[in-house]
């Protein structure tokens, strides 16, 4: 096996499921996290579609249904918190043949975390600084000031990626800025005890509430802005201020939602992008995850997809036996046309999470309450929730 000793930036879910594969596979995988430690919190995704069938080759599943949130349905309310639409997660599982689970983005990476050979080298607390690529090597100066020779380095650190900068260049050439902010941040659970989601909508604003468990709750907001902000992506107390100004007396509990945010452990706050880049990979460097194909959250999928990602680009790299060359090539045919359609239905699919004005909020509702029917769902859960990727057995 050639090439086997490669680096992986990011103990996220693309970098920690790259890890698990390339280990199979032969490889000798290191992971460097900027963070400390792995992340907390975040908010709730639906995990299902093709990183489904990744996590049952990592005999997952288990695990993850016991990190279900156990969510019983979504429901639409307005400013006194009555219903005006929503539908049952239970039917949709059914949908789906029980394929879906509810859980935090964190605990997805620590149930694949937890799945690891002992033996696989994370580097927390450290990041890269510099890349040197010669035919033979990759040379990493970490900010550390350490420096060590990889086979290949894959830059799995997410939408703002370091690897993807230092070698492709700045990223506003590769960012796609589609009009959305978000928010989330987790709190003390003392009034949101149901156990259903509870989203608020006014025209190009939104606001989701649901439990995590009896002692914590967890808030997601998402608005539109026909401009990209200016502040500084460090600056929290900033980011605090735009969240306030948007929110701040917009009816239903709002009010009550901002007064948790100081005291939250877990504040996050980005813009909604895309990433669209011509090529993913660079002589001995290649990309994985949000930091190449990111779909933005708003197509649901970000987190799956990115296993998928990461499950193909190990299988490529085995059966070229570590030529990076033909493996890297090969990971973009399969993998790349399929993520590009992914990020045009995101853009579609925005419209339904953040509607513009108060007929769109009323149709989208209304089409919740159609879902009951067979005409109806059948068609939605081919067009959202139905991958047509095939994977191989690799």
């Amino acid at each position: 096996m050639d090439n086997r000793n490669i680096l992986i930036s990011g103990a996220g879910i693309a970098g920690l499921t790259l890890a698990y594969w390339l280990n199979k596979f032969g490889f000798n995988p290191t992971v460097v996290e900027i963070s400390p430690k792995l992340r907390e919190g975040g908010y709730a995704i639906d995990f299902w579609g093709a990183g489904f069938d990744v996590a049952e080759r990592m005999n997952i599943v288990p695990d993850l249904r016991k990190a279900d949130l156990g969510i019983p349905e979504l429901v639409f309310v307005d400013k006194d918190n009555k219903r005006k639409g929503g539908f049952n997660n239970d039917k949709l599982r059914k949908m789906v043949n029980g394929r879906l689970v509810t859980l935090l983005r964190s605990d997805l990476s620590k149930v694949i975390h937890e799945h690891l050979d002992k033996d696989i080298e994370i580097i927390f607390g450290n990041s890269i600084h510099k890349i040197e690529q010669t035919q033979e090597e990759v040379a990493v100066t970490f900010d550390s000031g350490n420096t060590r020779s990889f086979d290949l380095v894959i830059g799995a650190d997410g939408l703002h990626s370091n690897v993807r900068t230092l070698i492709f260049g700045d990223e506003a050439q590769f960012e796609k800025y589609y009009g959305y902010y978000t928010s989330s941040y987790t709190f003390e659970n003392g009034v949101f005890n149901d156990r259903s989601v509870r989203m608020y909508n006014i025209p190009g604003k939104q606001v989701t509430v649901y439990s995590i468990n009896e002692n914590r709750a967890a808030v997601l907001f998402v608005f539109t802005s026909p401009e990209q902000l200016s502040y500084d992506h460090h600056d929290i107390e900033k980011q605090k201020e735009i969240l306030i100004a948007k929110y701040e007396n917009t009816g239903w509990k709002c009010n009550e939602l901002l007064s948790k945010m100081d005291t939250s452990p877990d504040f996050f706050f980005d813009v909604v992008s895309q990433i669209q880049i011509n090529r993913w990979s660079q002589s001995r460097v290649s990309l994985v995850g949000d930091a190449c194909d990111c779909p933005s959250f708003l197509a649901g999928q970000g987190s799956t997809l990115a296993m998928v990602g990461a499950y193909i680009l190990a299988g490529e790299l085995k059966e070229a036996n570590g030529n990076y060359t033909t493996a890297f090539e090969a990971y973009e045919n399969i993998f790349k046309p399929f993520m590009e359609s992914k990020q045009q239905s995101a853009q579609k699919f925005a419209a339904s999470i953040v509607p513009q004005n108060k007929f769109s909020i009323w149709l989208r509702n209304a089409f919740t309450k159609l879902m009951r029917l067979p005409f109806v769902r059948k068609p939605f859960i081919k067009r959202f929730m139905d991958d047509t990727l095939e994977l191989k057995n690799y």
